[in-house]
C-alpha cells in the first residue's frame, strides 16, 4: 500500500478530530504535552544487546512541576519521554513483512484506538507530514539538559483535547487490569 493511501485510510477512520489536536507551545514551560523535534534519548540495539543514544522527536510525559527549576526538590533532573515514530518510517518497515490486507486491518484498529500500545498522532507539518506513532512500550527517559527550546526545537503542544486522547490511551495501556487474577495472600 502506498504511503498516501495508508495515511488517508488512518485519517479517514480516526475516532477523534485531528484538527483540534495541536496548539502553540509559546510560553509553556518544559513538561507534559510538548513535542520536540530533536531530543537525545536511549535506544536499544537488538543486534548488539546494547543501548545507544539517538536524537529523535519526542512527546514529553513528565508534568511540568516535576522538572521546574524553581521547585527545589530532589528527583527533578530527568523526565519521561515517548519517542515519536514517523508514520512513513514505520510504514516502510511494517510493509516489508506484512500484506496490504494485514496493513489495512492494523491501520483501521490504530485509527479507532484498538491497539492499546500505540497512539496515532495526526499530521504536524513539517515534522510529521503523515503523522506519527507513540509506542508506549518505548517510553524512556532523558536528562532535562537534553531538551532545548532553542532553534525551534519545540514545535507544538497538544491541546487539552489532544492531551485527553493521549492520556486515555496511556492510562488504558499502563493501568488496565492484569489478564490473570493475582493472589490476595502473601507468599
Amino acid at each position: 500500500m502506498e504511503l498516501a493511501a495508508a495515511s488517508a485510510l488512518v485519517e479517514g477512520n480516526l475516532d477523534y478530530r485531528s484538527g483540534m489536536f495541536y496548539g502553540s507551545p509559546a510560553d509553556l514551560p518544559l513538561g507534559r504535552g510538548l513535542i520536540f523535534t530533536q531530543v537525545r534519548q536511549p535506544i536499544y540495539d537488538v543486534e548488539q544487546h546494547l543501548f545507544m543514544t539517538v536524537e529523535e522527536p519526542v512527546y514529553i510525559l513528565t508534568h511540568e512541576c516535576d522538572v521546574d527549576p524553581a521547585n527545589q526538590r530532589t528527583f527533578r533532573s530527568y523526565l519521561l519521554v515517548c519517542p515519536i515514530i514517523r508514520f512513513e518510517d514505520w510504514l516502510a518497515a511494517y510493509s516489508e513483512d506484512h500484506s496490504d490486507d494485514e496493513l489495512g486491518a492494523f491501520l483501521g484498529n490504530l485509527a479507532t484506538r484498538r491497539v492499546s500500545r500505540v497512539f496515532y498522532l495526526p499530521p504536524l507539518p513539517p515534522l510529521l507530514g503523515y503523522g506519527g506513532l507513540l509506542y508506549f512500550n518505548q517510553i524512556t527517559h532523558t536528562h532535562v539538559s537534553a531538551v532545548s527550546f532553542e532553534g525551534g526545537n519545540c514545535v507544538a503542544a497538544v491541546t487539552e483535547y489532544g492531551l485527553t486522547k493521549i492520556d486515555h490511551m496511556l492510562e488504558n495501556h499502563v493501568l488496565r487490569p492484569k489478564a490473570q487474577v493475582l493472589s490476595m495472600a502473601r507468599w
